[in-house]
């Protein structure tokens, strides 16, 4: 293991069993036959990176967050955090992870922001001492100096999230764990947590892994990403490369009337390009490695009726779409 390694998973597997007979009369919900929730995950998140875990609801992304916090144990594999193993050294990973749960529920809402620290630290085994110095500074940190005495109950969906962050903060870890950080919050209040994130990783070498279903968020954080489904790992590297390997760019052709739009767009169907008109707007999918002077050439005459020629990359939604089209590619 690398010296700036600081979470390290190797191989990590979860198997939810069947819910017992005798038991389901009493659960919820149950299950009637084994779940793998994660099924070999190999991941390594090194001091001053970001590692984004990308997936749909049942993909495994917050099984794995709860074993690197000690909630649950894993069924096969490792998971380590500054060499600490998760479910054997839990109490030790606590003081060198931060975790930021998804939600307010965790927060006191009657109790004030000083008093929410003061409880969590406190959980945690911090001394008195090393807490009065560490809650004006995580305060200060995320921008809630003037809010220490303010009750959690009236604070702003941002500010929550910024609390739950000084939460994390507070041991000093090595290692962040965010879910769903900006989930609650508006635009404004997710680009501002954000950018607080990211200078924390660079001034601090914070390793941080984070799950976002807001794809413009991953793709501003510029991370590694981890596409993952149904428990495994479907794509694993950065957004560059995932984009040289797997993006089919959009060419926008514009008009001089409808008529020549739906003459060029009837021309690119012939040659088995997807063309969609949008009044003197034609936009076709062509292969990345295909040059649009090519896709010119073969317009003929039509390409003399062309005012504007556009490409666009294909947003990130789309592009991801494709790495789980394919299946596993990690």
């Amino acid at each position: 293991m690398d010296g700036d390694d600081v979470i390290v998973l190797s191989g990590l597997t979860k198997l939810y069993e069947p819910t017992p007979r005798w038991m389901r009369i009493f659960a919820r919900s149950h299950l009637t036959e084994p779940v793998k929730a994660l099924d070999g995950v190999d991941l390594t998140v090194r001091a001053g990176e970001i590692c984004a875990i990308v997936g749909p609801n049942g993909a495994g992304k917050t099984t794995m967050f709860r074993i690197l916090v000690g909630l649950t144990t894993s069924t096969g594999g490792t998971a380590t955090i500054m060499g600490l193993d998760a479910g054997r050294d839990s109490e030790q990973v606590r003081q060198v992870v931060g975790w930021m749960p998804s939600e307010d529920r965790s927060l006191l809402m009657r109790a004030t922001s000083k008093e929410n620290l003061q409880l969590h630290g406190r959980l945690q085994g911090m001394p008195r001492r090393e807490l009065a110095e560490r809650i004006p500074y995580v305060l200060e940190t995320v921008n809630l100096t003037a809010q220490t005495e303010s009750v959690v109950a009236g604070l702003s969906a941002g500010m929550r999230a910024r609390l739950r962050l000084a939460r994390a903060l507070l041991p000093g870890p090595r290692a962040l764990i965010l879910d769903e950080p900006t989930g609650a919050v508006d635009p404004i209040a997710a680009h501002g947590l954000l950018t607080l994130i990211m200078d924390l990783v660079k001034q601090e070498r914070l390793a941080v892994l984070i799950s976002s279903h807001r794809l413009e968020e991953i793709e501003a954080l510029q991370s590694h990403a981890l596409l993952m489904d149904r428990g495994r790992v479907n794509y694993s590297g950065d957004l560059d490369s995932l984009r040289r390997e797997w993006d089919r760019p959009v060419v926008e052709f514009v008009l001089d009337t409808p008529a020549a739009a739906h003459a060029v767009a009837d021309n690119l169907a012939a040659q088995g390009l997807e063309a969609h008109v949008d009044d003197t707007s034609v936009r076709c999918g062509h292969a990345g490695d295909e040059p649009v002077g090519a896709v010119l050439a073969r317009l003929g005459p039509l390409a003399a009726s062309i005012r504007h020629v556009r490409e666009h990359p294909m947003p990130l939604r789309d592009l991801i779409a494709r790495v789980y089209e394919r299946g596993t590619h990690a």
